[in-house]
């Protein structure tokens, strides 16, 4: 005779490791958090999510230059969750709202579960009277599920960690990578992407060198993918591999100058030799477009292109990117800044 089985337990929350877009981090508690965390608490607070817990205990602290200004949660417990959904939560302190901070703090979480792929679904539960929050949720592409007491249900599925349009995928870094990064690095793409001094230091080092140099990048790319603020993929085709490469930097120092904030994509690619002019790059960067959306809050996807650079212009004008600048580099040369906005669509 069968027994019936219960449903397992819920996956307990994994410890979230620092997360930056550049503009906003998230990282595990440490000692002497929960009181600044107790302090932050004013009469919003209390209006929507009651006295809170005098040992307070979240997922993760938010960070602002360093400094905890909220705090955002996810938790498999609640009974009305259905499997591999966690309910999430937030609070920013009064003197940081309207800032942003809650919208990426909720979206660095969502990376977070990525990352750790044992939940499938983020479920915020919003009092109706909480305009704030009922905004962020419909500007973050969670879908309205429905009514439970005086709250409204949101979901938003877990983003995956690779991308692909069926011609294209993009993935994370390996080292593996290593022979195809190597044959990538041709004249080309140093002319256009590289700065002097790395041109220069290029060609000081002997085979070897190299060789370990661009090992060390590659393993710098996969530690970094958990924890930005810049993100760097390989592109594969259908048949062949690392094809291009492609990175987003949400903390990019050059376009400051442009009045562009940190916490906003610049995204940067290159093409293997043996595979320039297939469409494969502008393939790519529409994915990593929807990685920004699935994994971060930036609103805007940036290009600087010198005006010389005709197949990389020819990329931004196949995502119909708007011209915002056209400005002369500290190395004199000629460049154009183009602007893409990122959309949030719903994702069940």
């Amino acid at each position: 005779m069968n027994t019936p089985q219960s449903p397992p337990p819920p996956a307990p929350p994994t410890p979230v490791t620092p997360i930056t877009d550049g503009h906003t981090a998230i990282r595990a508690p440490q000692p002497g958090d929960a009181a600044i965390l107790i302090a932050g608490r004013d009469p919003a607070f209390k209006r929507f999510l009651g006295e809170g817990s005098p040992d307070p205990r979240p997922s993760a602290c938010i960070l602002a230059r360093n400094r905890i200004i909220g705090w955002v949660d996810y938790d498999p417990e609640p009974d009305w969750l259905e499997p591999g959904e966690v309910n999430v939560g937030y609070n920013v302190f009064a003197a940081h709202r309207g800032r942003g901070h809650a919208s990426r703090a909720v979206m660095l979480l969502m990376h977070h579960l990525a990352l750790h792929g044992v939940h499938r679904a983020a479920v915020l539960l919003i009092r109706r009277d909480n305009d704030d929050s009922l905004a962020l949720a419909r500007r973050l592409g969670f879908d309205e599920t429905g009514t439970r007491d005086d709250s409204i249900g949101f979901k938003r599925s877990v983003p995956p960690l690779s991308y692909t349009d069926g011609t294209v995928t993009i993935r994370r870094r390996e080292t593996s990578d290593l022979d195809e990064d190597l044959a990538a690095k041709d004249a080309e793409q140093q002319r256009w992407l590289w700065m002097p001094e790395d041109r220069e230091a290029w060609r000081t080092m002997d085979p070897r060198e190299q060789r370990a140099h661009a090992l060390r990048v590659l393993e710098d790319n996969h530690r970094t993918f958990g924890q930005g603020p810049k993100w760097t993929f390989s592109v594969d085709a259908t048949d062949a591999t690392n094809v291009a490469c492609v990175d987003c930097d949400l903390a990019n120092d050059s376009l400051r100058g442009e009045g562009v904030p940190f916490g906003e994509a610049n995204i940067s690619y290159a093409s293997h030799p043996a595979h320039r002019g297939r469409g494969y790059v502008s393939r790519a960067v529409h994915l990593v477009i929807r990685f920004l959306a699935g994994h971060t809050a930036a609103r805007t996807a940036h290009f600087v292109i010198e005006t010389e650079n005709e197949a990389s212009l020819r990329v931004a004008r196949s995502l119909e990117a708007r011209l915002r600048s056209r400005f002369i580099n500290e190395e004199g040369n000629r460049m154009c800044h183009f602007e893409v906005p990122i959309e949030r669509t719903t994702t069940l």
